[in-house]
């Protein structure tokens, strides 16, 4: 895309943006089941602290100083905040706020993670100092304010919610139920947040120029094959990048029409065999609106999220299907996931990955039990002697499979005993479970059944998150224990002996609903909204600007009324 072009379109990311998506109800009533944190690893002040002496001459000297003259920074609203009494924000006569010391440390990491930023603000950020020398606590407070006003997502990148309003930013910061949070949403430090953000022109520009021309049938359509249908499928990869080119012959399916089809198919979570099937059809005649759609419901979720995640984190994102545990941004463990099936949701949750259970066990849960062990058991009977199920009643007493009535017991729709499936090969949990806090019953864990992880969608479990390395995973988060090399992780599970090794260093665990996200190859990646979580959303009157399509329409109807 051409700069100029991209200028404009980032200059349409605009009034209203922010305004239209922190007020809708997007946030899922299960998204957390553990307390938050504060960023700032302290309760913030509710920003009472009084105000800071001689101000407003800090503030005149700085916008004179020039030091600031690369940033928009709203001077005349900065005065007004502090001449209708606002309290100071980032300092105390002697040194600075909880909120003062977490911009300090959030500025440097919202531009490390990919924050647009201008070099002199990062020289700036870089150059704040760590404690405020006597009699400077005005011009500390005064440099502060600018850069948060200069630097907030709404003041920036949805322009409009705070230009030439920066009063308003800082009265809103200081009437804020937890300050250090709503600072750290406006100066988010989610790499993925800002990868996506960068997308938003693009995806703006293609709905503004009229999207992407739609692929007709739905007959699949393969290297080799000829035609019309072959020439829309290449006209819409060229509208978004992953062809090049129309070739010698526009209707033949050739082999660089391949690489562009398996690089779409691999960006929206379909099997990459370059095969132009029913789903691959349906993705690609997707709209552009919404597309768009989606990149502005999960920035708001990204953003909203944003001060939750750490520099290092497991981080399950069920639409996609996958696991990764993430070091500063960057992916140092992947691995494809099974997670729930529809009428049994994965949560989302916050929580904290503490030990790995080798072999485990499994006390299978009571719904679990009734429904679909039962079910295992009629289809095949002697599977719960063969699967080593053991049956318990109430009371503890254990009984043989082989010689209880089933049918029965499915006939009477009661379920009057407990499972427990012992370690091995054919425990439904594979040969690693890794233990989290969670109020749902649900672990990560391998799996007996590893075909599953061929399948295009894989959402089959009954809530928990199924790996497909499991050893691995176990291996990579004991690492930190020098006595748990991977080879010992597989000598122990080969013994069969269940054994728990705690995790040295305990590992956050996000997981999250999140359908469009650029990866760190810079592909923009959109999947289904499987669980039926995304709301409708409407773009921002004020996002767009008129559409070039709209231009030519309206320059059409003026030509009819010249020749009427």
């Amino acid at each position: 895309m051409a700069p100029r072009m991209k200028s404009l379109l980032l200059a349409c990311c605009a009034a209203g943006l922010a305004a239209t998506l922190s007020g809708a109800a997007w946030a899922d009533k299960d998204q957390r089941n553990v307390p938050l944190l504060n960023p700032a690893n302290a309760t913030a002040p509710s920003a009472a602290a009084p105000a800071v002496s001689g101000i407003d001459a800090a503030i005149q000297r700085l916008q004179q100083s020039n030091r600031l003259t690369a940033l928009a920074v709203d001077w005349a609203g900065l005065q007004s905040y502090y001449t209708a009494g606002g309290p100071a924000l980032w300092t105390t006569g002697t040194g600075y706020t909880v909120l003062g010391a977490y911009l300090q440390r959030q500025l440097p990491n919202a531009i490390l993670a990919g924050m647009p930023a201008e070099r002199s603000l990062r020289q700036l950020a870089e150059a704040l100092p760590s404690q405020i020398a006597a009699g400077e606590a005005a011009d500390a407070e005064a440099l502060l304010s600018a850069l948060y006003v200069a630097s907030a997502y709404d003041a920036n990148a949805s322009l409009g919610a705070y230009r030439g309003q920066g009063g308003r930013a800082l009265a809103e910061l200081a009437k804020s139920k937890d300050p250090t949070r709503s600072l750290g949403q406006q100066l988010p430090s989610f790499e993925m947040f800002w990868r996506l953000q960068s997308a938003l022109p693009v995806y703006l520009g293609f709905y503004e120029h009229g999207g992407w021309p739609k692929v007709s049938g739905v007959e699949k359509i393969e290297i080799g094959d000829k035609g019309t249908r072959v020439r829309q499928v290449k006209e819409r990869l060229l509208v978004t990048g992953e062809l090049v080119a129309l070739g010698d012959d526009p209707e033949l399916y050739d082999s660089g029409l391949e690489l562009a089809v398996r690089q779409f198919q691999r960006n929206h979570g379909l099997n990459d065999d370059g095969v132009i099937g029913k789903r691959t059809i349906e993705e690609m005649n997707v709209s552009a609106e919404q597309r768009l759609k989606q990149v502005l419901l999960n920035l708001d979720r990204m953003r909203k999220e944003s001060p939750d995640f750490e520099e290092r984190y497991v981080f399950v994102n069920i639409p996609s299907t996958e696991l990764r545990v993430i070091e500063n941004g960057i992916t140092t463990f992947h691995s494809k996931a099974i997670v729930g099936r529809v009428a049994r949701k994965t949560p989302l949750l916050r929580s904290e990955i503490f030990q790995a259970k080798l072999n485990p066990d499994w006390s299978v849960p009571a719904k679990i039990a009734a429904i679909d062990m039962l079910k295992h058991e009629l289809e095949e009977p002697g599977y719960f002697y063969k699967r080593n199920v053991r049956v318990f009643t109430s009371d503890g007493q254990q009984l043989d499979p082989r010689r209880i009535n089933w049918r029965e017991v499915k006939a009477s729709g009661k379920f009057p005993y407990r499972l427990k499936q012992d370690a091995g090969p054919e425990n439904a949990l594979g040969p690693v479970k890794l233990d989290f806090p969670n109020d749902h019953a649900v672990f990560i864990h391998g799996t007996s059944a590893p075909e599953l992880f061929v399948k295009q969608d894989r959402f089959f479990s009954s809530g928990c998150v199924r790996v497909d390395d499991p050893l691995g995973l176990a291996a990579f988060l004991l690492q930190d224990d020098p006595s748990w090399t991977h080879a010992r992780v597989e000598e122990v599970v080969k013994s069969g002996v269940t054994t728990f090794a705690k995790l040295a260093r305990p590992i956050p665990l996000h997981i999250v609903y999140m359908t469009a996200w650029v990866d760190e190859a810079g592909q923009a990646n959109f999947r289904r909204d499987i669980y039926d979580r995304d709301p409708g959303v409407s773009i921002p009157a004020g996002l767009a600007t008129p559409t070039l399509i709209a231009e030519q329409e309206s320059a059409t109807d003026q030509r009819r009324g010249n020749n009427k």
